[in-house]
This record gives C-alpha cells, structure tokens and sequence, in this order.
C-alpha cells in the first residue's frame, strides 16, 4: 500500500512539478467552501456536485492531464520514453493518479454530504456517476495527448469533446428532493433510466477514445512524427 501510494505521489509531482503545490491549495480552497456551505445550511447536495465534484475535474483535473506526453516532447526524450517495455502503463499511471485522487475527492466529499443529508440521496448511484466521469476525462485526455502536441491543444480538444458530451458528462445524479421518490442507495426504477443513459455514453465514449489512444502508444512512431 506504502509503494502504490508513494507511486501515486511521484507521478503528480512529475506531471505538475512546481504546480504540484498551487493545485492542492485550489482545490482545498473549492472543497472547503463547499464544505462551509453545506455546514451553514445554504448548499444542497444536488448543487454540491456540481461545483464541489465537477468543478475540480475541469477546473484541475483537464489542465493536469494535458500535459501527460508534452512533458517528453519538451524535454526531447519521448522516444526514450516509447521505447521502454511498458511504455503505454508510464503513461497510463499518470492518468490513473490523477483520475484516482480526483474520484477519491468526490466520493469522500459525497459521502459526507450523504450523511448529512435528510432524507439521503442514493449514494450508489452518486458513486457510479463519478467513477465513469473519472474514466472518461481520463481517455479523453489520454486521446489527445497522444495526437496533439502542446498541452493547450489538449486542453482545447478535450473542452470540446466535453462540450459535445455535456448531457452526460454534467448529468446530476443527486436527485431534487421534490422530485420522485428514492432510496438511500438507488433511485427507483422509473429515475434510473436518464442515469443508465448517462453512464452508458460515458463508457462507450471512454472505451472508444482509450481503445484508440492505446493505438497509437502501441506505434511509437506515430508520437514522434
């Protein structure tokens, strides 16, 4: 556990370097003013994913990850990089911790607003939602980090693969308290249908933008042109 979460650690710091810092007062700063409206009464939980959850994926997370193959490009070894026996899980590791920490923030985040809340939003469903979003800006990333080559480029086209996904991407899975009725872990059969919708986007999106993306790590060549 010691060694995965040490690994964990080196890869954001070599993926942010200097920012590594920067990053984590943002997002204590998002995550505490989160935290200080739900204490003070004034942040419902629907509207706490989206800024609290959401908000650091984008605001955080995208920037991050844009920078997974421009790191090699500048310093002129993506070659080096490419040519080493598990070249695809190097850069994989990277996207992985970033998506790992940001899931994790989420899911800790959610929990606390799921025991604080009456009556409780089902919680399963709020899990789900934000494991698939995690996988999906991750292959995004991961798609075209691979094909552009200036961390702005990537960031520009996995906004507009965003954007072009939004209704599911953004989906809510907190249910309005006037809404329908729903459990503590699930919503009910007729409520679950816009949410399957959403999860089955995402993941056909995440396994088409990844199954691609490993393609072309897996022909160095390409990269490097």
């Amino acid at each position: 556990m010691r060694r995965r979460l040490r690994t964990l650690r080196l890869s954001l710091e070599l993926l942010l370097g200097r920012r590594l810092v920067l990053f984590g007062v943002i997002d204590l700063l998002i995550v505490g003013m989160g935290f200080l409206e739900m204490l003070l009464s004034t942040g419902e939980a629907e509207s706490l994913y989206t800024f609290v959850v959401l908000g650091p994926y984008l605001v955080l997370g995208l920037p991050a990850l844009s920078g997974l193959v421009m790191l090699e490009r500048r310093a002129g070894c993506l070659d080096l990089a490419l040519s080493a026996p598990d070249a695809e899980g190097y850069f994989l590791r990277r996207v992985g911790a970033v998506c790992l920490v940001m899931a994790v923030q989420g899911w800790l985040v959610m929990l606390v607003s799921w025991l604080a809340a009456t009556p409780a939003f089902p919680l399963l469903v709020v899990v789900s939602q934000i494991a698939a979003v995690s996988l999906f800006l991750g292959a995004t990333a991961l798609f075209w980090a691979v094909r552009l080559k200036t961390a702005g480029g990537v960031w520009l086209a996995s906004m507009g693969t965003i954007v072009l996904l939004k209704d599911w991407f953004f989906f809510n899975p907190v249910p309005s308290r006037h809404w329908a009725k729903f459990g503590p872990l699930l919503l009910g059969a007729e409520e679950s249908i816009p949410w399957l919708i959403s999860l089955a986007v995402l993941a056909a999106a995440t396994t088409i933008l990844y199954l691609y993306a490993r393609r072309r790590l897996r022909r160095p060549e390409t990269l490097i042109a």
